[in-house]
């Protein structure tokens, strides 16, 4: 009889609520083919000094509530370093000065790659940023060409090295499934994203939305999206790699707004795409794991968190796991913390 216990792969992080301060397309020097930011965010157009004083009225107003827990506040949808420089530092200052009042723990911005430079990032770090996430998509020049984000892929990995020489925490952001990428395309960039060792990591598999470029070129039939199945594949794989490495996986798919749905014409869509992910990636992991057991296991433990994320949505993995001999019969679920595969 053999026994193998093991925690969760996922490195971890605190959990904190953040704070999204959206400026769809605010910035942004010209707007790439899947670019749908009003629609995912669900923000219309605002003028900057409405957004300040959004921000500056409802972050005390949310902490009225004095049981409230402190906030990280994320600038989100644009372009945040190509805004006005006044701009860009009454934001962060502001931020600061919620910092210093305990209401908030971090900040960070989204921007671009071809957006930045070392002063430009000392300047908003001494102002309070603390993270800068870079909307990467893709180190493939071909992607990134027929895409519209005109920067070359040493421009992007310049980039994150300078947002990592400017002490700041560096995110990168992924969108797979990208006109112009071929097999392969993203699992390069999934090794080149480990090799700039990043904080956290987003991944957005790319969608087709109405009153896009990419719209039209879906209904000429120039750009192919990717299928649910190849997405969960590709991600699945994807994850189990970050976390291996011990990144941090924060986001997985687009965080759509009310009425976002209704504005997708095609590409991997489901209500659980993290979980169906997460779940099998978990499956993945585990499944290494069996080679280190001598003979057929008999008992499996799973920690009581992971009950729903084990099994997958709906129970879509029960079948795997039976190809592995891992029947809901032998597997019980615990208060613990670890995974216990017995033999």
């Amino acid at each position: 009889m053999s026994s193998l216990i093991f925690k969760h792969p996922e490195p971890s992080r605190p959990k904190t609520r953040i704070w999204p301060i959206f400026m769809p397309f605010m910035g942004c020097p010209s707007r790439c083919v899947y670019c749908s930011q009003e629609k995912q965010t669900g923000s219309t157009a605002k003028a900057l000094n409405q957004i300040y004083q959004n921000f500056k009225d409802d972050i005390p107003a949310f902490f009225a509530d004095s049981n409230r827990q402190p906030l990280e506040v994320a600038f989100f949808g644009g372009t945040f370093t190509a805004l006005p420089m006044e701009w860009q530092v009454r934001f962060v200052s502001l931020a600061q000065q919620f910092k210093d009042e305990g209401l908030i723990t971090k900040v960070r911005c989204s921007t671009r790659p071809d957006c930045i430079s070392y002063d430009h990032l000392m300047m908003l770090k001494d102002s309070g940023l603390d993270m800068v996430e870079l909307g990467i998509q893709s180190f493939s020049a071909r992607t990134l060409k027929r895409s519209a984000r005109n920067y070359s892929p040493e421009t992007a990995r310049m980039a994150c090295e300078t947002v990592k020489r400017a002490g700041l925490s560096l995110g990168i952001q992924l969108l797979p499934g990208l006109p112009g990428s071929t097999r392969g395309n993203f699992l390069r960039d999934v090794s080149e994203t480990i090799e700039l060792r990043p904080d956290a990591v987003r991944v957005y598999p790319c969608l087709t939305v109405k009153g896009t470029a990419l719209e039209k070129l879906f209904n000429a039939g120039k750009y192919h999206p990717w299928s649910l199945s190849r997405t969960e594949e590709e991600l699945s794989f994807a994850l189990l790699r970050f976390w291996n490495h011990k990144i941090q996986v924060i986001r997985l798919g687009v965080a759509s707004e009310e009425g976002f749905e209704e504005n997708i014409v095609a590409g991997p869509v489901h209500p659980a795409l993290g979980q169906l992910i997460r779940s099998k990636a978990l499956y993945l992991f585990i499944r290494s794991r069996l080679p280190l057991i001598d003979s057929k296991i008999t008992r499996v433990t799973v920690p009581s968190k992971y009950s729903g994320e084990f099994w997958g949505h709906k129970g879509v993995l029960k079948n795997l796991y039976s190809c592995v001999n891992i029947t809901p019969e032998i597997v019980r679920f615990s208060k613990g913390r670890q995974f216990e595969l017995h033999s």
